[in-house]
C-alpha cells in the first residue's frame, strides 16, 4: 500500500513502534467492521485462538471438532490447551468441513466446533449452526483466510460465540505478523484481553528484525520477484522431475510445548499503523481478487481436464487461493512454470494424516483428494494484463495436458455423468472405471448425479488422462 512503510518509519522516528495510539484504534475499528463487542489483537492468530480457549475454561480432555484439512497448528494449539483434537471429513469440492460428517463424530466430550472458511470461501454455516445448538457446542470460527467473505450477506466472524483472523503475509490484511480475537461475548472479549496484556511487548529489535525480513520476503513473492527468482529455479527444477520448492519455505510442523518465544508477545503499534490502512482497503482488495478469479474462471470453462473452483449458495469468496483440479497435476505443473506461470501444491495440512496427530487418526477421504488440487495465482496485487496472460497459458497447458483429438460418445441416457475412464493413449476400445470414490468426488464437485449401473461406449482415435463425460 502507498505510505504505509513510510508511516512504520514514522512511528520508529517518534518512538512508538512498540507502544501506541493505533492498536486501540484498529481494535475498534475491526470491531466496527464485524459489528461485534469485542476485538484483541495478539501475536498470532493461533494465539488469539489459545486465549478464546483459556476463556472458555474448557475442561481437560475435551473434544473439539475440527475440519481435517486444516493447517496444523490450530488442532496442535487446542491440544497444547489440554483438549482432544476430532477431525472431520471435508467435502473435497468446497475444501471445508461437510455439515453431514459432523454428527457421528460428536460425543458426550465434545464442547466446541471449529468452522474453518478456508481458502476463502465460507462455511455452510446454515448447516453447522443447527448442529452445534443441537449439541451445545461452542463455535469458534478460523477466519484466517477469509477476512472480508460473507455468507448469504452476512461477514464470516460474527456467526460463533467468538473467531480468529491472521495478519500473516500473503493473507487478506498483512502486518507482517499478528491476529485477531473476535467476540460478541463480554466475559470471553473481557478474558481474552487480560491474556494477551499480560504478554511482554516486543523489543524495537524483535520489531525492525519482523519488518526486515518480512519487507524481503515480500518482495521475492511479489511477480517482480518471481520473475527473476522463482521462476529460474522451479524451471529448471521442472526439468528433471516434479518438486515443490516452496515447502522448504513453510513453517516446520512439530510439537508446540512449549510455545517458541514470539507467541508471547503483546501486538506492536506499528503493526497496527499497517493494519488500519489494510482494513481500510480490504473490501477493495477483495474486489480484485474475485474479478482475477472470475477472469481465469470464465478462461478454463471450456477445459474438460479442470474443475474450478465451486462456490457454495449464499457465499461471497475472497479466493486467498483459487484451487482447480486438473488430470495429471504434477506434468500441469511442470508445463506452467516453463511458461511462467506458478501452478503451487496446496499448502494447508491434511491433519487426520499426519504423525504429529497419530493417536487421533481417522480414515477422511475426502480431505485426502484435496492433496490432488493445484492453486492459480489471483492475488489482488497481480494486474489485469497478469491474469489475463495467466488464463491463456493455462489454456495452452491445459490443451497439450489433454492430448485429446476426437471422441464420439453414447450414453443410454442424459443429463448425468456416467463415467470417468483412463484410457491408454493410442488404444481405442472400453477401459476399466476409475475408483468410484474418486469418481464420486468430482461429479460432486461439477455438482451432478453419478450412475454406477449405465453403460457408456467410447470411440477414440487417440487420448490419455482423465475425461468428464457429459451427455
Amino acid at each position: 500500500m502507498p505510505g504505509a512503510e513510510q508511516a512504520v518509519i514514522e512511528a520508529f522516528r517518534r518512538g512508538e513502534a512498540v507502544d501506541g495510539p493505533a492498536i486501540a484504534e484498529y481494535e475498534q475499528r475491526f470491531g466496527e467492521y464485524h459489528g461485534t463487542q469485542s476485538a484483541t489483537a495478539t501475536s498470532y492468530g493461533r494465539m488469539a485462538f489459545y486465549y478464546i480457549l483459556r476463556a472458555l475454561d474448557l475442561e481437560p480432555g475435551s473434544e473439539i471438532i475440527f475440519p481435517a484439512l486444516t493447517f496444523w497448528v490450530i488442532p496442535e494449539i487446542a491440544r497444547r490447551a489440554g483438549l482432544k483434537p476430532v477431525f472431520v471429513d471435508v467435502d473435497p469440492s468446497t475444501f471445508n468441513i461437510d455439515p453431514e460428517k459432523i454428527e457421528e463424530r460428536v460425543t458426550t466430550r465434545t464442547r466446541a466446533i471449529v468452522p474453518t472458511h478456508l481458502y476463502g470461501q465460507p462455511c455452510d454455516m446454515n448447516a453447522i449452526l443447527p448442529i452445534a445448538e443441537k449439541h451445545n457446542l461452542v463455535v469458534i470460527e478460523d477466519c484466517a483466510q477469509a477476512a472480508g467473505a460473507r455468507y448469504r450477506g452476512r461477514l464470516v466472524g460474527t456467526f460463533g460465540a467468538a473467531s480468529i483472523f491472521s495478519f500473516q503475509m500473503l493473507k487478506g490484511i498483512n502486518t507482517y505478523g499478528g491476529g485477531m480475537a473476535v467476540t460478541n461475548d463480554a466475559l470471553i472479549g473481557a478474558r481474552v484481553r487480560e491474556l494477551a496484556a499480560r504478554e511482554p511487548p516486543q523489543s524495537r529489535g524483535e520489531l525492525l528484525k519482523r519488518f526486515g525480513t518480512g519487507l524481503v520476503a515480500r518482495a521475492l513473492v511479489s511477480p517482480k520477484g518471481f520473475t527473476f527468482w522463482g521462476f529460474p529455479m522451479q524451471a529448471i527444477a521442472s526439468l528433471f522431475g516434479h518438486y515443490d520448492l516452496s515447502r522448504f519455505v513453510w513453517e516446520k510442523i512439530r510439537s508446540l510445548q512449549p510455545f517458541p518465544k514470539s507467541y508471547h508477545r503483546r501486538y506492536s503499534n506499528a503493526q497496527a499503523i499497517l493494519g488500519l490502512r489494510a482494513l481500510a482497503n480490504l473490501d477493495k482488495f477483495n474486489t480484485r481478487s474475485r474479478a482475477h478469479a472470475l477472469t481465469l474462471t470464465r478462461g478454463l470453462a471450456d477445459s474438460r481436464s479442470v474443475l474450478t473452483p465451486k462456490v457454495i449458495d449464499g457465499a461471497e469468496h475472497v479466493y486467498y487461493q483459487y484451487c482447480v483440479y486438473i488430470s495429471d497435476p504434477e506434468r500441469a505443473g511442470r508445463r506452467a512454470i516453463r511458461r511462467g506461470v506458478d501452478f503451487e501444491t496446496t499448502h494447508v495440512d491434511v491433519c487426520s494424516t499426519m504423525p504429529l496427530f497419530k493417536e487421533f487418526a481417522v480414515h477422511c477421504p475426502g480431505a485426502e483428494e484435496t492433496a490432488q488440487a493445484l492453486q492459480l495465482p489471483v492475488y489482488s496485487r497481480l494486474r489485469d494484463s497478469d491474469v489475463e496472460l495467466t488464463s491463456q497459458i493455462d489454456q495452452l497447458v491445459l490443451r497439450i495436458n489433454n492430448r485429446v483429438r476426437s471422441a464420439e460418445y453414447l450414453f443410454p441416457a442424459p443429463a448425468e455423468i456416467r463415467l470417468f475412464r483412463r484410457l491408454d493413449r493410442g488404444v481405442s476400445g472400453r477401459r476399466s472405471d476409475l475408483d468410484r470414490r474418486r469418481r464420486d468426488v468430482w461429479c460432486r464437485f461439477a455438482g451432478l448425479a453419478t450412475d454406477h449401473s449405465g453403460r457408456s461406449d467410447w470411440r477414440f482415435s487417440r487420448g490419455s488422462d482423465l475425461f468428464l463425460c457429459r451427455s
